[in-house]
């Protein structure tokens, strides 16, 4: 695997296509910059495939890619409907083996916080997006350590997990550097949103815990590095779920989206017109 995750169970691809409604999430974030016609749409950190699978379902014409870090997470998904309409390339997303301006539309969706060079990663990702594409970054802020009450036993198992999970490249508050990166790669026209992501205030719902529960077993061989030792892990993930059960608590992190436009190349002073797309008949 060439980008670090820190989900790596045989479990983890249902539980990402099982989390997100695909259908609903291609509809708000990017039905709106999609381009006429069929346009070549790149997904990176694809896992399953899932979001692929729903924007091949909006837009059947599109030549849709499905990038992931890791084969078996990838592969997952090939069986599912729409699964095989999709291709399929795993490798790293710091190195995408693509030409320049080879798609109209590159996203990431809850990527970025696992990849250390993020930077890297969203030129890469600028560099394949043609003159005049868009690049969309979805990433979250605040995942794992916003908790209120954080109280001192929670505490003293967050901030060690969270500290070696960062030496890995994970960092919770990637979404607030999202901006920046953007910025940085030479996407223009930026626009920026904050949603709602985890929003669990008082007792957690039995299907959310379920998935939180999940989420946490898949991450136990992390937090057992962490903590140094499996009863450690097992006390972390039983008051991080104490935590969600409790009619006092609330546990949230927010969604940014940020997106942004390739630049056009200028010619003679003047920006050079995008090329037009065809439309299918």
């Amino acid at each position: 695997m060439n980008v670090p995750y820190l989900m790596e169970d045989s479990r983890e691809a249902g539980r990402l296509a099982a989390k997100v409604d695909a259908d609903a999430w291609v509809r708000e974030y990017l039905a709106q910059v999609m381009p006429p016609g069929t346009p070549h749409v790149l997904d990176v950190g694809a896992g399953p495939g899932h979001i692929a699978q729903a924007v091949h379902r909006a837009r059947p014409g599109a030549r849709i890619v499905a990038f992931d870090g890791n084969p078996d997470r990838l592969a997952a998904g090939s069986a599912g409907p729409g699964g095989a309409a999709l291709v399929r390339h795993c490798g790293d997303a710091r190195h995408l083996p693509f030409d320049d301006g080879t798609f109209d539309i590159v996203y990431s969706r809850l990527m970025l916080q696992y990849v250390a060079e993020r930077d890297r990663a969203v030129a890469e990702m600028a560099r394949v997006t043609r003159p005049g594409g868009t690049v969309v970054l979805f990433d979250l802020d605040g995942q794992l350590v916003w908790h209120d009450p954080l109280t001192p036993e929670l505490r003293a198992v967050l901030d060690p997990v969270v500290a070696a999970l960062g030496a890995t490249g994970f960092d919770p508050h990637t979404g607030r550097g999202l901006y920046r990166l953007a910025r940085t790669a030479g996407l223009t026209d930026l626009t920026v949103r904050v949603d709602p992501y985890h929003l669990i205030a008082g007792a957690v719902n039995p299907v959310e815990r379920e998935q939180w529960h999940l989420k946490l077993d898949i991450a136990r061989p992390a937090i057992t590095r962490a903590l140094g030792s499996p009863g450690a892990a097992d006390t972390a993930i039983q008051l991080c779920l104490d935590h969600l059960d409790n009619e006092e608590t609330l546990t949230y992190s927010v969604a940014f989206t940020v997106t942004g436009r390739k630049q056009l190349p200028q010619t003679g002073g003047s920006v050079v017109s995008p090329p037009r797309h065809q439309h299918s008949e």
